[in-house]
């Protein structure tokens, strides 16, 4: 048993792997495979520059095959051996008889595909059945079968690339997912410890109110007590004067005339009120759209070629002052409005910048056409290719330099471009358009003083 093992072991590894014959012929090639000369002429007949090995598919410089005499005399002799005979040895040997004649089945009916004897073959015949020799059938349907060895072995190939693509589809899924959760869960621990910050905040300042209260109504109540004590005494003393003696009330006018005086002199004591101050705030409803929108942050720097003639573009693009002095302008500069654009613009996606100003009493964002005229006074419009935002700052008297950073998210596709106030993290005002092209970050603002300045800031996400 442990011969006929080894010897089919053998064999196997002696057989041509592509028509799983003994090699006859055997050639080595340049990977170190062995196959039938002829099998591996005629796969190579039709091919120019790359020869594939049948077995590895190692791409072989040339035709030239070198033969090998040890495997081929190893095959000849396995041959010897009885258990390792030709397939056509076997077949004579162990040759089928028809069941019904009773003779030697050596005819292969193509339409019905069995095997008949000679005598059968008149029946078929009749019917017009092609019959051939069993070798030249068994060759034929060899030839046939062996064709779709190497569709069968490109398609488990392929399926075994779609398995494992799948596999990697499913394993790159549930990354996806548990890093998914984790950011949720993350964003609404934030959230949670942003909510407790502001409840401890919150409840500082209402106890503080309070206390404040309190001591108020303290006071009030004091002075109300003493107002009414002072209010009777002095009912006390008229009703008396009232009642004295004409003479008496004469020789006591002066004395009357004197409570008289204090009368008018009390002061009615001022009431309690209360007025809210919204110390309370409603959640921001752009809390989570803030904390994602910085992920679209974009590396913004300042263009000097669009840049008015009165600001100086600096640090790297990064900072733009404002100075009285006047340049001369440049090609592209805006000459109508103190204004510049960034050297970056955008044509699809969403994108979140942010700018920190300082001297300025009105600034105007947004976003504008690069065609958008710089040295004319057309009205900061859509239908004129500019979608800004204008407010005032602010300013108190001796805070000449306050500082304010603003932050712009636009998402081209849905036609959007947000403001938000970036100190007090909430949003200011929404912009709804179609955007069709190439749109520029456009700055502009109205200077309060010499030091005025706009600067390009980026957080880290």
């Amino acid at each position: 048993m442990a011969q006929e093992c080894l010897l089919e072991e053998q064999t196997a590894e002696l057989s041509c792997p592509v028509c799983l014959d003994l090699m006859t012929d055997p050639v080595t090639l340049e990977c170190g495979h062995h196959c039938y000369a002829s099998c591996l002429q005629q796969r190579w007949q039709d091919l120019l520059d790359i020869f594939p090995c049948p077995v590895c598919q190692h791409h072989c410089a040339h035709r030239k095959l070198h033969k090998n005499r040890q495997l081929s005399a190893l095959v000849d002799m396995l041959k010897q051996l009885p258990s390792t005979r030709s397939r056509e040895q076997q077949q004579e040997q162990e040759q089928l008889l028809c069941e019904q004649h009773q003779q030697v089945l050596s005819l292969f009916c193509e339409q019905d595909l069995q095997l008949v004897c000679v005598q059968c073959r008149v029946s078929c015949e009749q019917q017009g059945h092609p019959l051939t020799p069993v070798k030249e059938a068994a060759a034929q349907h060899r030839r046939k079968f062996k064709s779709h060895l190497q569709t069968l072995k490109k398609q488990l190939k392929d399926a075994k690339r779609g398995q494992e693509m799948q596999s990697k589809e499913i394993t790159d899924f549930l990354k996806e997912v548990a890093k998914q959760e984790y950011e949720l869960h993350r964003e609404f621990q934030q959230f949670k410890q942003s909510l407790r910050i502001s409840q401890k905040k919150i409840d500082k300042k209402l106890q503080s109110k309070e206390r404040q209260a309190f001591k108020k109504i303290t006071e009030i109540k004091s002075q109300v007590s003493l107002y009414g004590s002072a209010l009777k005494s002095l009912l006390r003393e008229f009703i008396m004067f009232c009642l004295q003696t004409d003479l008496d009330l004469l020789m006591n006018t002066r004395k009357l005339n004197l409570q008289i005086f204090k009368f008018k002199q009390l002061q009615v004591p001022a009431t309690f009120s209360y007025q809210s101050d919204e110390v309370v705030p409603s959640l921001l409803p752009h809390y989570f759209g803030l904390h994602n929108m910085i992920k679209f942050q974009e590396d913004l720097t300042f263009d000097p070629e669009t840049a008015h003639p009165f600001l100086t573009v600096r640090k790297g693009g990064k900072k733009a002052t404002f100075s009285h002095e006047r340049r001369n302008p440049k090609p592209r500069a805006f000459i109508s409005l103190i204004a510049v654009l960034s050297c970056e613009g955008f044509d699809a996606g969403r994108h979140f910048w942010q700018i920190k100003l300082k001297g300025v009493s009105v600034w105007s964002l947004g976003v504008c056409k690069e065609s958008f005229p710089r040295d004319a006074q057309l009205p900061l419009s859509p239908s004129n290719g500019c979608w800004q935002y204008q407010q005032p700052t602010c300013i108190q008297p001796g805070s000449q330099r306050i500082k304010i950073r603003v932050g712009i998210f636009l998402d081209y596709e849905l036609g959007e471009l947000s403001f938000y106030n970036m100190n007090q993290k909430c949003h200011l005002h929404t912009i709804t358009d179609t955007f069709t092209d190439r749109l520029m970050p456009y700055f502009s603002v109205e200077p309060s003083s010499s030091s005025s300045v706009m600067r390009m800031i980026k957080d880290e996400c």
